[in-house]
């Protein structure tokens, strides 16, 4: 079949298409697939081998190891020819950790094609981003949020922030945040500002009271709840008497003061927590004290046996000194039987090839052998007789060589168990000496040793009677601030009402305040706004501009203990990591720690005295900060996977940690000793908290379960009632008695610190 000129034109050219094709495009063909396959490892902030391809000009300049690229040679270039698996080592790697792809065909021809065009170009420019509505399927609890006084948590699922009253068990406002996920959140000490974090940017909201009328028209000496299950009524002493409709019973008496009752709370915790510091105190003192008397037992013992070895030392070494002689010359004696061994081997061989050659004659000449005959011996006969002569003198030279080579042999024998001897004796020799000189080092190790633990000891007494004197007065103000409650007397009543919703009821006294109480409970109420709202103070970075000063994601916010520096942790994935410290009433970068992580910061924690403050990134590493220098003070790594969660301890001792690695780690912060690993979590862990000023920890995963345990490690419960989705989010009050968690339903439930459900809101 003859083919058309145009088709036979058309299949003619296919080969060569690609030299019609447009240029390849740095910015939109290679750049895409080298962030994909190449980049997670060989970027400006993570060059391994030295190695940045970024782009053309970085990857010209090549690595450690010399040029990678080779304008219009691609199949001379290092890149091409270790993409395509034709020359170690392949790249990416088999089973590499970012888990980036293998170039295919297709990307590897585009990839020959740019470098054999000149491998020119240029990055893409960063795009500002369009972002979409935030679809009605995203319902799960990104992030939590709760105030100091436990009054008001804030949870984000999507894009939007709920702020509850948990006390009331209410909701009190609701606001889009950004156009992406929140992926953090944070309250200030105050409970005044909220921080938000998202793709891009912080935004910090302020708190800010409603004009709401708290005695409404109407007020009086009684008032009946709306839903007429509670009477609150002014009895003729001016106190308020709040009853159950129903059964006539009483409820509670409107009386106390709230800041009073929170200053027992503070000086509560305070007292556990100087009793916990005491607690610890003495046991370390304790394990310091038995310790100095193992360590004394020790030295001792050292020492004495090193002074029994001291006049026996001179001898010791002459032993070596004799010993090590000897073994020198049976080596000699040894290397010159030897010698003789291998010359009577040799001589043997010798014969033995000459006792052989001698019997090939004899046998030759037997077959040979001439008639018998009464004639005198002919010369046949002669030669017969002299070669047989010969063989006989050759077999006896053999046997007088296997002779003198067994002799030999058994003078070897000797001289080697000899030298095997002295062998044996000089080890003994030096042994004994290495012990002399073990003893010497330990009795200096232990005397080093003691002399710290007794440092120690010495340091730890003291602060055991400041930690003392420390409780005494703990003690004293606990006393007093209870007392103070308890002889409060609250100035007479004069008009009660409900609120409009019952949940809360507002009296009016004599003194011209007016206060807020509970509308079920009659327990007194911390603010009389029962309708604060948040609005926006100011913006941090743009998620909508690609020159934001925050890279990516916030993934963690810490507002530090006096309220006046607040920490971002973000990060580009798998490239570099990023922690900002911010003054929240300005907006203004205070610091930037530099390079503090090669992944992502996933979470941030400050310790209560603000001195330090810890990190966790998706590179593995638990880092600790000094706030004040910017210094990194610790670098603890022993997680297999992502941390996802860092919290200290009240004391700043201790530090724990969460990750992906379906493992809780405790840290001795002063010595980067793992405390504690603990470990049942089948699921990664997303947050851990310590309960209050002790030792007690909480932690959630991926598992529909809320454990609690000792930072030693010992279990103390594990509560799964309520919870059957995905835990998201958590956070923890600083006394540990209120927990906020929430899952991937969007359900929040708030615990008390036995772990009972107070209340849950759903989606």
């Amino acid at each position: 079949m003859t083919l058309p000129p145009r088709t036979f034109l058309l299949l003619a050219c296919l080969p060569c298409a690609h030299l019609h094709a447009a240029p390849v495009s740095f910015a939109q063909d290679i750049q895409p697939m080298l962030e994909q396959s190449c980049l997670p490892c060989h970027n400006a902030t993570k060059s391994e081998g030295g190695l940045i391809l970024e782009n053309p000009k970085a990857m010209l300049a090549g690595g450690d190891n010399g040029e990678v690229l080779s304008p219009n040679h691609a199949l001379e270039s290092l890149i091409y020819q270790t993409a395509t698996r034709k020359k170690k080592p392949f790249m990416p790697p088999e089973a590499n950790k970012a888990k980036a792809p293998h170039l295919n065909s297709a990307q590897l021809e585009l990839l020959r094609r740019w470098i054999d065009e000149g491998a020119t170009g240029n990055p893409r420019p960063k795009q500002s981003v369009a972002w979409k509505a935030m679809p009605d399927q995203v319902v799960g609890l990104s992030a939590l949020a709760l105030t100091s006084d436990a009054h008001y948590g804030a949870a984000a699922r999507g894009n939007v922030v709920t702020v509850y009253d948990l006390p009331l068990q209410r909701e009190v406002a609701r606001f889009v945040a950004h156009p992406d996920i929140v992926s953090a959140a944070s309250f200030s000490p105050d409970g005044n500002w909220l921080a938000t974090g998202s793709f891009g940017e912080v935004k910090i909201w302020r708190k800010t009271r409603s004009p709401l009328t708290l005695l409404p028209e109407g007020a009086g000496a009684t008032a009946t709840r709306p839903d007429g299950a509670r009477l609150a009524a002014i009895l003729p002493d001016g106190t308020v008497q709040l009853t159950e409709t129903s059964s006539k019973k009483q409820i509670a008496k409107l009386q106390g003061d709230r800041a009073l009752l929170d200053a027992v709370a503070a000086a509560e915790m305070e007292f556990a927590g100087a009793k916990f510091e005491l607690d610890f105190l003495e046991a370390e003192l304790k394990a310091t004290i038995e310790r100095v008397g193992k360590i004394t037992t020790d030295l001792e013992k050292a020492t004495k046996e090193h002074t029994a070895l001291l006049p026996k030392r001179a001898d010791m070494e002459k032993a070596i000194a004799e010993a090590t002689a000897k073994r020198d010359a049976l080596l000699m004696e040894r290397d010159a039987g030897d010698d003789t061994f291998m010359a009577e081997t040799g001589k043997l061989d010798l014969a033995k090839k000459i006792e052989l050659e001698g019997a090939a004659a004899l046998k030759t000449a037997e077959a040979s052998k001439p008639t018998p005959s009464p004639e005198p011996k002919s010369e046949a006969s002669t030669s017969q007789e002299a070669t047989k002569a010969a063989a006989k003198k050759a077999t006896d030279d053999r046997l007088a060589a296997e002779a003198a080579l067994k002799t030999a042999k058994e003078a070897l024998d000797a001289k080697q168990k000899l030298y095997s001897e002295s062998i044996k004796a000089l080890g003994e020799a030096a042994g004994a000496l290495s012990s002399a000189k073990t003893l010497e080092v330990n009795v200096a190790n232990f005397a080093t040793v003691l002399a710290q633990f007794k440092k120690d000891q010495e340091k730890q007494t003291p602060a055991l009677e400041t930690a003392k004197a420390v409780l005494a007065q703990a003690e004293i103000k606990n006393t007093e601030a209870a007392r103070a409650a308890q002889q409060y007397q609250l100035p007479p009543a004069e008009a009660v009402a409900f609120h409009s919703d019952g949940t809360a009821i507002f009296t009016k006294h004599t003194d011209g305040r007016v206060r807020a109480w509970h509308g079920n409970t009659g327990a007194p109420l911390a603010d009389t706004d029962l309708q604060p709202q948040w609005e926006l103070a100011r913006t941090i970075g743009n998620a909508r501009k690609a020159d934001s000063p925050i890279a990516a994601r916030v993934n963690a916010l810490a507002f530090s203990p006096d309220g006046k520096v607040l920490a971002t942790g973000s990060g580009e994935p798998s490239r570099s990591g990023e922690i900002k410290l911010w003054e929240p009433l300005t907006g203004a970068l205070l610091q930037e720690l530099p390079k503090p992580h090669k992944d992502a910061v996933l979470s941030l924690n400050f310790s209560r005295d603000g001195k330090w403050l810890a990190s966790g990134s998706a590179d593995r590493a638990v880092r600790v900060w000094e706030v004040a220098s910017g210094k990194m003070f610790r670098n603890l790594e022993a997680h297999g996977n992502h941390v996802l969660a860092v919290n200290f301890r009240a004391d700043a001792r201790r530090l724990a940690s969460a990750g992906a690695d379906n493992v809780v780690k405790t840290w001795d912060v002063q010595n980067s000793d793992v405390i504690a690993s603990v470990t049942g979590f089948t699921k990664e862990v997303n947050h851990v908290f310590y309960l209050g000023l002790g030792d007690e920890l909480l932690a959630t995963s991926g598992t529909p379960l809320v454990r609690v345990f000792k930072d030693s490690g010992t279990e103390i419960r594990a509560k799964t009632e309520g919870f059957s989705k995905f835990i998201t989010a958590a956070a923890v009050a600083p006394d540990g008695k209120t927990q906020l968690v929430g899952d991937a339903a969007g359900a929040l439930r708030v615990l008390n610190k036995e772990g009972k459900i107070l209340a849950e809101w759903m989606r």
